[in-house]
């Protein structure tokens, strides 16, 4: 029998998000109409930097709406806010990482979100927690799995929510979590740190 690499499994794993129709109020981008925009990875964010040897993980809440990724040809608005902080914090750290273009390379970082397909209603509309539980347990455990970063990061209570509740763990109070310095482990291996979004 042959070992399946990380490569092999994070294929298939896209394969499945783009065959996936679980959430009521979603839209995949693989869908007809979305998908010129679409693309080989897990979702949109993951786009712009997905490092299967990631030293760091960063889960956000989800990545936007339709309009948002139509609009931008699934690609990132990169004067975005949550972009340019979150580019700032990388910095702060001592990763040399650019979130102002896309590019190749061995950033050592991988992007994703908690909920993979896209709303409507606005980047700040409302999420469903059913969203949450749908791609918590059938793609974030699995990204998180594959790529099993030393740290993930999530953005939000609800990213850091949706992280634990993929691996069965209870949440606690999210303040608690925020000032934890030492983070929470989690089965893969990895070490779960929340901040505020």
């Amino acid at each position: 029998m042959t070992k399946t690499t990380k490569s092999e499994r994070y294929a298939a794993l896209v394969r499945e998000r783009k065959q996936c129709r679980l959430c009521v109020g979603l839209r995949n981008p693989a869908e007809a109409d979305l998908a010129a925009f679409d693309s080989d990875e897990i979702g949109p964010w993951s786009r712009l930097h997905r490092d299967l040897e990631a030293d760091l993980m960063v889960i956000g809440q989800d990545w936007g709406d339709v309009r948002y990724y139509t609009r931008n040809k699934g690609l990132d608005d990169f004067r975005n806010p949550t972009m340019r902080t979150l580019e700032r914090l990388l910095c702060g750290i001592g990763m040399d990482v650019s979130l102002a273009a896309y590019g190749t390379g061995q950033q050592r970082v991988f992007l994703t979100n908690a909920i993979l397909c896209l709303k409507d209603g606005g980047l700040q509309a409302q999420v469903d927690r059913q969203w949450f539980n749908n791609c918590g347990g059938n793609f974030l455990r699995q990204q998180m799995e594959i790529v099993a970063p030393p740290v993930a990061v999530a953005l939000g209570q609800k990213a850091y929510e949706a992280v634990l509740g993929a691996f069965g763990i209870e949440a606690g109070t999210f303040r608690s979590a925020v000032e934890d310095e030492a983070g929470t482990p989690v089965p893969n291996g990895s070490r779960l740190f929340a901040v505020y979004h």
